[in-house]
């Protein structure tokens, strides 16, 4: 499938799931650029943030991922990008340190929480999440994060696994007062390309816009976003959001 890609900025095929395309075959999840390896899902939130941020190779942007294919291919167009992992062991970060650099991009993987932000206040030119509030206990402190470390007009770009049937989001873990974790049902565990899978916390519904505008952005919204040009053949939920 040919097209551009927004994460190469340049023209590229699309590669089917192997085996083909099946019925059920999730879009949002495949279709990979032949260069970078991005999925979907990755190219509809990089044509947004490229939209909302127009001088992207001189921006000052913070992703919350850094041991992936988006970060390196993000590297090569953002002067100024940073990145993070949630992974607390040192030994653990060097590993993963050393598969970037066999991949051919030297940088050094950092711990971050995104609840509590190592960075300054207004810091940030730009936040780009994907798929990582639902794992995060107090979502609502991450929010407050997000919009702390951006300068006044900076933007929010994230995706979630969206419940748009749902008016209000539903906690299905939690950490109780005693810092365990308890569970309501079954867990829910979700793939992560640094771990074998990872507890998700909440099913996030449309009270996220509210939430957004609660934790200090002054504008949010969710997008519907397709383009078989750009290798996006059916509509994903995006938001974005601006301090």
């Amino acid at each position: 499938m040919p097209g551009h890609c927004p994460v190469c900025a340049a023209p590229r095929r699309f590669l089917p799931p192997l085996g083909g395309v099946q019925a059920d075959t999730s879009f949002r999840e495949s279709l990979h650029c032949e260069t970078c390896r991005c999925i979907s899902r990755h190219r509809a939130a990089v044509a947004v943030l490229a939209e909302a941020v127009p001088d992207l190779p001189r921006a000052r942007v913070y992703i919350t991922e850094q041991a992936s294919l988006l970060f390196m291919a993000l590297r090569k167009r953002i002067g100024k990008l940073e990145g993070s992992e949630f992974v607390r062991s040192l030994r653990r970060r060097h590993a993963l340190s050393a598969w970037m650099l066999a991949q051919g991009c030297r940088s050094y993987v950092r711990f971050q929480d995104v609840t509590a932000l190592s960075f300054r206040a207004g810091s940030k030119d730009a936040v780009v999440s994907f798929d990582v509030l639902e794992h995060v206990p107090d979502y609502r402190k991450a929010l407050r994060e997000f919009a702390r470390v951006l300068k006044p007009g900076g933007v929010l770009v994230m995706t979630v696994p969206f419940y748009a049937a749902s008016a209000s989001s539903e906690t299905i873990a939690y950490v109780d007062r005693e810092g365990k974790l308890q569970t309501l049902g079954p867990p829910e565990y979700h793939g992560d390309p640094v771990s074998q899978g990872v507890l998700c916390f909440h099913h996030l519904g449309w009270d996220l816009l509210a939430e957004m505008r609660a934790a200090g952005f002054a504008e949010a919204e969710a997008l519907r976003v397709s383009d078989a040009g750009q290798g996006i053949p059916e509509p994903l939920w995006l938001f974005r959001a601006r301090r």
